[in-house]
């Protein structure tokens, strides 16, 4: 495939996050490359595919061949055998061959989880990171290659909590048993939701205008706006979609469902953790969404999609 100097490189390009970003790229003019192990891509002129494997150096290294902004949204978030390699050592040669290609624009997708464990209630960029699980470690641990920093470039780190969009609600809005009892033990919780939209706006926000450093950190999260507890998500959900469950009646404090997740894992935060955003609003990021317009959006592909029955019409 010969080498197209204008392409974008995105990692993870046929992933959840990554695919939004492709359209979001190609939608506004840009060309893609994305890097997959099965060859497989969206068919779209401006959309190409580099057959290849994201632990391979060789592979990563035809991929980014004439590319000078890099998307990387490829993780492993199941599997522990292969976090190691995934996560951090392709990472790491990612980032190195980013620094060789003289790469303008570096975009790290990390997670929030990489924070752990916190006795913060208001958590920002600043909080110390003490990571609970294998996933969270290798997450900060790429984190840390990246935050050195690209001599002709600049790399941008984005921290979402838990990205959502029409099929990941679909979901929430299954009639069960458990569906119950989750509602009723997380009611009170915040959910941490933030739109999937929102996330790619703020990956491709300093794609042309520079931050005010040459690394920087942002948690992107809506959790500072109302209604972001499960239950008014839940209460939401029900009033748009006909078989979606309403919520309980009551729900639990929040010291029950902190005390069945200590007992499950050993180390969990407690639910009224909050995750500030205030960072990279005030650096001049715009949600275009937010989490109740998120929400209504995300509602309204699926019942476009006819798989769900239920109002067409947004809730404000």
């Amino acid at each position: 495939m010969p080498a197209d100097p204008s392409a974008i490189l995105v990692t993870g390009g046929t992933g959840f996050v990554g695919r939004s970003l492709v359209g979001k790229l190609v939608a506004g003019g840009q060309t893609v490359r994305i890097l997959s192990r099965s060859g497989n891509s969206p068919e779209h002129p401006s959309i190409s595919v580099c057959r290849g494997d994201l632990t391979s150096y060789k592979d990563l290294k035809a991929a980014i061949e004439g590319c000078k902004v890099v998307f990387h949204c490829a993780a492993e978030k199941a599997n522990e055998d292969i976090m190691m390699a995934v996560n951090v050592t392709a990472t790491r040669n990612l980032f190195e061959l980013s620094s060789d290609m003289r790469i303008r624009y570096f975009c790290h997708l990390s997670s929030v989880g990489v924070i752990g464990k916190t006795r913060l209630r208001l958590v920002d960029e600043s909080a110390a990171c003490n990571p609970m699980n294998e996933y969270e470690a290798t997450k900060l641990a790429a984190e840390e290659i990246v935050r050195g920093g690209l001599d002709e470039g600049r790399v941008v780190i984005l921290r979402p909590t838990n990205v959502f969009g029409p099929e990941t609600l679909r979901p929430m809005l299954r009639q069960s048993f458990l569906s119950q009892v989750r509602a009723f033990l997380k009611g009170n919780e915040c959910a941490h939701l933030v739109y999937v939209e929102d996330v790619v706006a703020a990956a491709m926000c300093w794609m042309q205008t520079a931050p005010a450093k040459a690394v920087e950190t942002f948690i992107v999260s809506s959790d500072e706006e109302s209604g972001n507890a499960h239950r008014d998500i839940q209460t939401l959900l029900a009033s748009r979609v006909q078989t979606a469950p309403h919520p309980a009646k009551l729900s639990a404090p929040l010291f029950a469902p902190y005390c069945a997740r200590l007992l499950r894992h050993g180390k969990t935060n407690y639910g009224d953790v909050i995750y500030s955003s205030s960072k990279i609003r005030r650096a001049g990021f715009n949600f275009p969404y937010g989490l109740k317009a998120g929400l209504n959006d995300a509602l309204n592909a699926l019942l476009d999609s006819g798989t769900v029955q239920g109002d067409h019409q947004a809730q404000g």
